[in-house]
């Protein structure tokens, strides 16, 4: 089942359906456009796990398929964004060197890649990219940089630390905030990125056309602001590129997955999402996820504890 009901400014749910009819809001003024409210109430009917499922847990993905719940316009903003972006880009793929938003199947999964394209340093060979709309968090994240603040003494002009004067730390030195910006490469988590996109590669290496680099190209949604410099993120875009993994370990983590969603279509039961899935629990938590409520009523009905990964 898709999204069913928005939620209004008041708290209070209207049927989706409803509130798209001509004067069908219940409020005074409507919230947001019919325009932006048609795109950010559709969801795709399920047909099975797809390469965009990697990072969602199980559980996730069956409730997602088979119970109604409650969308917030508001928290979907990026995503209308991330649709319109790919939308745009889209465009594009026509052009005899790009192909854009291109379907693609096999017999065990369908999925839509965002671009491929000649490389043109490699003859015969091609580039596939994926494209991303992320906080500068997440940006951070995939890039390995680790942002640390420390306390330094503040110096006067001579070197000597700049004392307190009054207070009940009076005599003691000054201090202020650094920011210290490092980078890791043992931080980087493109863990759901790396299985998508190679997923996609190994559709299109089946069609005949070879791979010679993957990469992500991100926009900074925050990109420019103090708290995003602060993380160290300085750009509005960026490229990242994504390792190639093996074929056989790629389709094992889909076929797992998919293993684990089908088997919940029967049992009408699937595991909680573990670390890795609900972000080390800021999605449940975090107002990330759109049918906790659905996941805390499964966790009560088999009398097991929720919130425990």
């Amino acid at each position: 089942m898709p999204a069913s009901h928005f939620k209004c400014v008041d708290g209070e749910t209207i049927l989706i359906d409803q509130c798209l009819k001509d004067r069908g809001c219940r409020m005074k003024e409507r919230c947001a456009t019919k325009s932006y409210l048609r795109l950010i109430g559709f969801d795709r009917k399920w047909t099975g796990v797809t390469p965009s499922s990697a990072g969602n847990g199980p559980r996730y993905l069956y409730l997602k398929a088979t119970v109604d719940y409650v969308v917030d316009p508001n928290d979907r903003v990026w995503a209308a964004l991330g649709t319109s972006t790919h939308d745009n880009l889209g465009m594009h793929r026509y052009n005899k060197d790009i192909l854009a938003e291109e379907k693609l199947s096999d017999e065990k999964m369908t999925g839509i890649a965002d671009c491929l394209e000649v490389d043109e340093n490699k003859e015969g060979y091609f580039i596939l990219t994926d494209f991303k709309s992320w906080g500068s968090y997440k940006v951070a994240k995939s890039l390995g940089i680790v942002s640390e603040k420390i306390e330094e003494t503040i110096l006067d002009d001579e070197g000597k630390p700049v004392l307190l004067k009054t207070g009940k730390n009076a005599g003691k030195p000054k201090t202020k905030q650094r920011t210290i910006i490092t980078t890791d490469v043992s931080q980087i988590d493109l863990r759901a990125e790396e299985a998508q996109i190679n997923r996609y590669r190994i559709f299109f290496e089946q069609y005949g056309f070879p791979i010679s680099k993957m990469q992500i190209q991100v926009v900074t949604r925050d990109g420019g602001t103090y708290i995003a410099k602060n993380r160290g993120i300085d750009r509005n875009r960026y490229i990242i590129p994504i390792r190639r993994l093996s074929n056989a370990d790629v389709l094992d983590f889909y076929q797992k997955l998919s293993d684990e969603v089908l088997d919940a279509f029967k049992d009408r039961y699937a595991r909680k999402c573990n670390t890795w899935e609900s972000w080390e629990r800021r999605r449940c938590d975090g107002g990330y996820c759109e049918v906790v409520s659905e996941c805390k009523r499964m966790s009560a009905d088999n009398n097991e504890k929720w919130g425990i990964v």
